[in-house]
């Protein structure tokens, strides 16, 4: 790869765009859904749960009091735990490799709103339709769909508090693609947060992004906007709200993060757009021929072992 490419993605520095009312808006919004009852439930998975962890099927209300489902994982013998949330990307399927954990600590996989039927196509399918709820209420920001999975991932951080087998006085939140935007923002707005990990993030530098980018989210909002073209301007401006980059000067916490240069689903120089202007403790994984995929399981594998040090200091 040429060295002009390299600059053009490590020297990726845009400027914040964050509206006035930016930060008014998400203390509005998190103030809200705290509010709301958490009606948590465990419910034990005997199917599920192997010889290392006992496995709890987890719902509680997310965002404008609507049910969010994951499961959660706690290491057998382990007394109090501290623990990890992990949310995956868009259109894409909750999976948590067991041999991958590392049994020192609990795990809470949560599901994305709405993909709770989304399931690994098998060798030779295609993948699933594209389900088409990237512009759910795109028009009116206090409603859009990411929105709400931003603050479903955060109240999760309330709702592991409720479940006295686990120490929750330090987390560590990984996300992968648009998981990882949310991430983002769960970090931004819990101090129990103690470790970040992004596998690839998506939804940073959206101006950018939106014309690059080749995934099913950024797809979705650009054929609807081709339909609307007299609301281009709005739609671009509450975008804006939820882009992961505009969270960046409210991270503490240390950040690892993962870029692959041959990635078209999470450009890598949108990903630089986010870490660039992150000024805490924070290092990225770089793989010059690699995808979406950087790293593989193997990577997996490197952010568990760092964040399981991380909350354990």
């Amino acid at each position: 790869m040429p060295l002009s490419n390299f600059d053009k993605y490590y020297l990726n520095l845009p400027p914040l765009d964050r509206k006035n009312d930016f930060d008014q808006f998400w203390e509005k919004a998190v103030a809200a859904a705290k509010r709301h009852s958490l009606d948590a439930e465990l419910t034990k998975n005997g199917r599920r749960s192997s010889s290392r962890f006992t496995v709890y099927d987890v719902s509680y209300r997310g965002f404008t009091g609507t049910e969010v489902t994951g499961e959660l994982l706690v290491p057998r013998g382990k007394k109090k735990p501290k623990v990890i949330i992990y949310l995956h990307d868009y259109n894409s399927f909750p999976q948590h490799p067991q041999q991958h954990l590392d049994e020192s600590a609990a795990y809470l996989f949560a599901t994305m709103r709405g993909h709770g039927n989304i399931t690994k196509p098998a060798e030779g399918e295609e993948k699933q339709a594209t389900p088409g709820y990237m512009i759910e209420n795109i028009l009116d920001r206090d409603t859009y769909y990411v929105k709400a999975v931003y603050i479903d991932l955060l109240r999760s951080v309330d709702m592991l508090r409720l479940v006295p087998a686990i120490n929750c006085s330090a987390i560590g939140v990984m996300g992968k693609g648009l998981g990882a935007a949310a991430a983002v923002f769960t970090a931004a707005y819990s101090d129990r947060v103690a470790a970040l990990a992004l596998d690839t993030p998506a939804f940073c530098h959206l101006s950018q992004s939106q014309n690059i980018a080749k995934s099913d989210a950024t797809a979705e909002i650009n054929e609807f906007v081709a339909t609307v073209r007299g609301k281009k301007k709005q739609i671009k401006e509450n975008l804006s709200y939820f882009d992961a980059m505009n969270f960046s000067n409210k991270i503490a916490c240390p950040v690892m993060a993962t870029v692959g240069f041959r990635d078209a689903i999470s450009p890598p120089e949108c990903i630089f757009s986010l870490f660039n202007h992150l000024q805490c403790e924070k290092t990225i994984e770089v793989y010059p021929e690699e995808g979406n995929t950087a790293g593989g399981a193997a990577q997996f594998k490197k952010f568990i072992t760092w964040l399981v040090e991380q909350i354990n200091k």
